[in-house]
Order: C-alpha cells, then sequence, then structure tokens
C-alpha cells in the first residue's frame, strides 16, 4: 500500500496540448448580471486567467473588447445570437466565447455565497464545444458584486477552458 501512494506522489501532472506556429484565437469574455443590464466585459483578472489558459496551449489569444466588436454579444444573452454577432470579427479563425452569469445565492456562516454560471463554447473547430457548468463562490463582504464573484470563479473557469482547449487541440473536439 505505502508503495502504491509513493508511486502515486511521483506522477506528473499531464502538461496542456500546445498547438503549433502560433494559432489565433478569438476570446470574448462577458459577464451577464442577474439584472436586466446589458452584458459587460469580464474583470480584468479574470480575463488574465483565460488569456493565460490559452497562452500556455502556444495558442495567440486576441481578446476582443471593444464597443464595436461586441455590440451584438452586449445586446443578447443567448449563445447562438452572440456566436453570429461575432462571426464577422472571427472571419473564420477559432473563437471561444466564455459566458458569465453570477447570482447571489445565500449568506453563509458569515460569507456570501453566489453562484456562477458558465458556458464556454469553442466555434472553429470541426464540431463546435460547449461546456456549462457552475461554480460556487464565497466573497466576504456584502458589498462585493457580479464582478468580484467572476474574479472569485477564475481560477475554475480558466482550468476548464484549458481542458476543452486540450481536447480540440488533441483532435478530439
Amino acid at each position: 500500500m505505502v508503495l502504491i501512494l509513493l508511486a502515486l506522489a511521483c506522477l506528473k501532472p499531464t502538461p496542456p496540448v500546445e498547438a503549433g506556429g502560433g494559432r489565433p484565437l478569438l476570446v470574448v469574455n462577458v459577464l451577464d448580471a442577474a439584472s436586466d443590464a446589458p452584458a459587460v466585459d469580464a474583470p480584468e483578472r479574470f480575463d488574465g486567467a483565460v488569456l493565460d489558459a490559452v497562452s500556455r496551449r502556444k495558442l495567440v489569444p486576441v481578446l476582443l473588447q471593444s464597443e464595436g466588436e461586441l455590440a451584438g454579444v452586449q445586446g443578447s444573452r443567448e449563445t447562438g445570437p452572440r456566436l453570429l454577432a461575432l462571426a464577422p470579427a472571427a472571419a473564420g479563425a477559432p473563437l471561444l466565447l466564455v459566458e458569465t452569469r453570477p447570482v447571489y445565492y445565500s449568506e453563509l456562516n458569515g460569507q456570501y455565497r453566489w453562484t456562477v454560471g458558465v458556458v464556454l463554447t469553442l466555434q472553429g473547430a470541426a464540431t463546435p464545444a460547449t461546456r456549462s457548468f457552475d461554480v460556487p463562490v464565497f466573497l466576504q463582504y456584502h458589498h462585493q458584486r457580479e464582478a468580484d464573484a467572476v474574479d472569485a470563479a477564475a481560477p475554475v473557469v480558466a482550468r476548464k477552458v484549458g481542458e476543452v482547449l486540450d481536447g480540440w487541440l488533441g483532435g478530439g473536439g
């Protein structure tokens, strides 16, 4: 039993799959507030975590943030119309759309629990990959809102982005 545990301790994590030749990947990070407010850009720290996950796979991330490029994204809350609105900016290049929807859940043991719903869509692969998941986060202060909840979810989202990209670059999607 001890030998098995020692052998498992020596295992190294699988390195990320890498793209060759510095392929560009357009990245759009969107924060949808629970209210009827229009979608906004995700916080900078969240952007950095997603871009880092893309860069570690030797892809060249191009973050779309300008008002002109995101006008169609901010006008809709559904993935399909957003992808159609981004098609001219993508011009056939692969596109990663990361949609986040933070929702306040409850107060628990003096902390504020939020659930960040995430939809990852990678378009430009042979078959578009979509992954939906929720990330529970705890914020310490009452004044922290949606952007802080999305920032707190950034490490989990970056890991899931990496998994989607590994599947795509490895030929699985």
